[in-house]
């Protein structure tokens, strides 16, 4: 999550304290209901959405009917994905219509409008995936997740967005806000719909080759097989995940939601597990020297990290992350120790320090 605070936006204190609440049924989504320039969205203008966030705040402030606090919203999310802290968590929202519906959900907005900029960017829908999840996690709120007109007399948030609430509230690559899905009259799904590379080979959904068959050949073979309709095929599905989602959990795995640990993805070990083998072209590098264990700082950047996550991305080590997948980088953060805790659990040799942190066994063995 790219979390933009309310310091680092320039916005100004609220006129009035604002409600805390503990807890709230879930989120509504919302949109500006206004022009928004197109070129809000350009790939160089999101140092133009700070300027943004104040100017909604400042429209907010001086809207003396409603007599605003504040700016209305929890959080706001600009076109590249940026979460722009609004009133914030544990804070009760003004924009969802009544003191009823205020404290039953939080409050996020999209930086798109009712003309202009219209649809919202993939970076953006995986922007407010990022920020449900952050008022669940931070916020206790529940796993609904609504559309500002569901509930109030409105078109808010437009068309596109709530579409988008409609279908599941799904990050671009399918998957939804960890710990629960969209809820009320929206239904969803907790489905995995990312992909991993093991080996040079893609599997998850939508992945196609003999590989898939073989892998639903070998989930039939071990009675994983009862969310097939008509059997194996080449291209990945969601019975596939199902199947070997029910595969992992008879190997102890937990958790069935997306980017856990039994979600139907294969990582490298429970796929050996189920095939004896890993196909496909096995990496036969030699790791490079280790570059010490001052390069592995929690918060700190450093070339070698970037090689680092090489190796957790093509082993399959990825599912703790920030936005919709895993990316490469040199800032060793939370999610880089975890995803490496993740890597010396799978190897027996580090399984008893597993801490996240390389050492030279783990980054030869990761790296080799």
């Amino acid at each position: 999550m790219r979390l933009v605070t309310r310091a680092q936006w320039g916005a100004k204190p609220s006129k009035y304290d604002l409600v805390y609440i503990a807890s709230t049924q879930g989120v509504k989504i919302h949109y500006e209901g206004a022009y928004v320039a197109k070129s809000l969205a350009d790939p160089g203008a999101h140092g133009a959405c700070a300027g943004h966030m104040r100017d909604i705040q400042a429209s907010h402030l001086a809207n003396t009917k409603e007599d605003y606090s504040d700016i209305a919203y929890n959080a706001v999310v600009c076109p590249h994905g940026y979460t722009f802290e609004g009133r914030g968590l544990h804070k009760k929202t003004g924009a969802n219509g009544s003191q009823p519906l205020n404290i039953k959900d939080y409050a996020v907005c999209a930086m798109v409008g009712s003309s202009g900029l219209t649809e919202p960017t993939d970076p953006q829908l995986d922007g407010l995936v990022d920020a449900i999840q952050w008022l669940r996690n931070g916020g206790g709120a529940g796993t609904e997740v609504l559309g500002h007109r569901d509930g109030y007399a409105t078109l808010c948030p437009g068309a596109p967005l709530y579409a988008w609430v409609q279908a599941g509230a799904h990050r671009p690559d399918g998957t939804s806000p960890q710990g629960g899905t969209s809820g009320g009259a929206t239904g969803g799904t907790t489905i995995a719909r990312y992909q991993v590379e093991i080996n040079g080979l893609t599997y998850g959904y939508g992945a196609t080759g003999t590989h898939v068959t073989a892998v639903g050949k070998a989930l039939v073979a071990r009675g994983f097989g009862r969310h097939y309709a008509v059997g194996p095929g080449p291209e990945w599905t969601d019975s596939d995940t199902r199947n070997f989602s029910d595969f992992q959990v008879s190997l102890g795995y937990k958790g069935t939601a997306p980017h856990e640990d039994a979600d139907g993805v294969p990582g490298p070990v429970s796929l050996q597990q189920l095939l004896g083998t890993l196909p496909g072209k096995a990496t036969t590098t030699t790791a490079p020297p280790f570059p010490g264990r001052s390069a592995f700082v929690l918060g700190k950047s450093n070339p070698a990290v970037t090689t680092l996550d090489g190796g957790l991305v093509r082993r399959g080590f990825t599912k703790h992350h920030a936005g919709a997948k895993y990316t490469p980088g040199p800032l060793f953060s939370e999610n880089t120790r975890r995803n490496v805790a993740d890597f010396q659990r799978s190897v027996p040799a580090l399984a008893g320090d597993a801490d996240g942190y390389p050492g030279p066994l783990t980054w030869r063995l990761l790296l080799s």
